[in-house]
């Protein structure tokens, strides 16, 4: 397995930049599949959700973009229920103002996060997910 580098040339990257870089991308993913395959969404309402593009989301959806950490974050219950329920928040929300309410969207990225977080730490690991025994 790869190991995380939180030294960028000379900068130290936290935790959360290692997430926004490289596992934002699979939770959108994940939350993009859900859209698509349990509300039935189409792409492009997807993209304005997402704040992306419609071919981001075909990238998201055929395994192109995101994919690195989507198989493990939709396997593991706990997550995969918090991807869901941020999906269904996220869609109820868009549907109510015909737009993204970035508070919301802030939040629901925390969320998603903070669980795989969570759950990394629980399972040994000191900062994130991405060197924990869960996704070896």
């Amino acid at each position: 397995m790869e190991r995380v580098r939180y030294q960028r040339g000379l900068r130290y990257e936290l935790p959360c930049e290692h997430a926004a870089r490289i596992v934002f991308p699979s939770i959108r993913a994940s939350i993009a599949k859900v859209l698509l395959e349990e509300y039935d969404v189409n792409k492009y309402t997807i993209a304005k959700i997402l704040g992306t593009t419609p071919a981001a989301v075909t990238f998201y959806l055929v395994g192109r973009r995101g994919d690195r950490y989507t198989r493990k974050i939709e396997g593991m219950p706990e997550v995969a229920r918090v991807v869901r329920r941020v999906a269904r928040l996220l869609l109820e929300s868009y549907n109510e103002r015909k737009s993204i309410d970035h508070s919301l969207y802030q939040l629901a990225f925390c969320s998603v996060c903070s669980k795989v977080n969570e759950l990394a730490i629980d399972h040994g690991c000191p900062a994130t997910l991405f060197e924990s025994k869960l996704i070896t």
